[in-house]
């Protein structure tokens, strides 16, 4: 059981670190999936005033610019 808690944390860190690379470098297809992303979460009532989901607690500039990340709302 423990091993497959290893290998969620991994997958996480994993998203988290292609969102920030594609935040830090961007690519136009990744750039067209985050726009259409962040203006879901623009209308939501848990980003707040600093671009934090209230939800996952993630900088959602980056997160959007993750493909295999997730809204937790299931908004996208």
């Amino acid at each position: 059981m423990e091993e497959l808690s290893i290998v969620k944390t991994m997958s996480k860190l994993s998203e988290i670190y292609v969102g920030w690379k594609n935040f830090t470098f961007p690519n136009p297809k990744i750039e067209e999936i985050a726009k259409k992303r962040i203006a879901i979460c623009i209308d939501c009532d848990k980003l707040n005033k600093k671009n934090y989901c209230k939800l996952c607690g993630c900088y959602m500039p980056a997160k959007t610019k993750s493909p295999k990340s997730h809204c937790r709302d299931k908004k996208w």
